[in-house]
């Protein structure tokens, strides 16, 4: 059972170092290279923490009053998504700061309905959009950018240099049914690599 356990978390290493360098060159290309600094414990650290911040708002009392989506990193938590009140965001928004771990909040949760099933379903395909523009994008050869939609709201994280950033964003801006773009980027310097 060790074995299996050891064997687990040696792979999750090795696949989250993966993750490390974001860029990926083609034969004969020049990449710009940003390091996530991160070690792998800080890594699943952050992963631990998103999944903690959007379980949460899966029970009692907020299951059924938000709707809500987390993304740490570095022990910052962006908080996207939608509460039915005021007050029940700001109780929220506090007991996310409160757990081990989180030193800053982002509470981009809009006070409104939540989305029904058609604007969920409207989102997702912004979602896509987006994706397939931004790796359409030559700059962004590579570079990971995770992508996410609320309300047709875009919401951009990655680690990246900050021309990349609003390379990014400027893609975004121009997609049909996107009302705003919210850069919640981590900004590094880049280094070019030919290969």
């Amino acid at each position: 059972m060790k074995l299996v356990k050891l064997s687990a978390l040696l792979l999750s290493a090795v696949l989250l170092q993966g993750c490390a360098g974001l860029f990926i060159a083609g034969a004969a290309t020049t990449a710009s290279v940003v390091t996530d600094n991160r070690t792998v414990k800080e890594q699943l650290s952050d992963k631990n923490l998103s999944l903690e911040a959007t379980g949460l708002a899966n029970k009692a009392p907020y299951q059924y009053n938000m709707r809500v989506s987390a993304v740490a990193y570095d022990g910052k938590v962006l908080l996207m998504g939608q509460a039915k009140d005021a007050q029940m965001n700001q109780d929220f928004e506090k007991k996310i700061k409160d757990m081990k771990g989180v030193n800053t909040v982002y509470n981009q949760i809009r006070v409104r309905p939540l989305l029904t099933f058609t604007q969920i379903n409207n989102d997702s395909w912004i979602t896509t959009k987006v994706k397939s523009s931004l790796l359409a994008k030559s700059e962004l050869n590579g570079i990971k950018i995770s992508v996410f939609t609320e309300a047709q709201e875009v919401f951009l994280v990655g680690f990246v240099t900050e021309e990349q950033g609003n390379i990014a964003a400027d893609v975004a801006r121009n997609i049909k049914g996107v009302k705003g773009v919210i850069k919640a980027f981590e900004y590094g310097q880049g280094g070019s690599v030919e290969q």
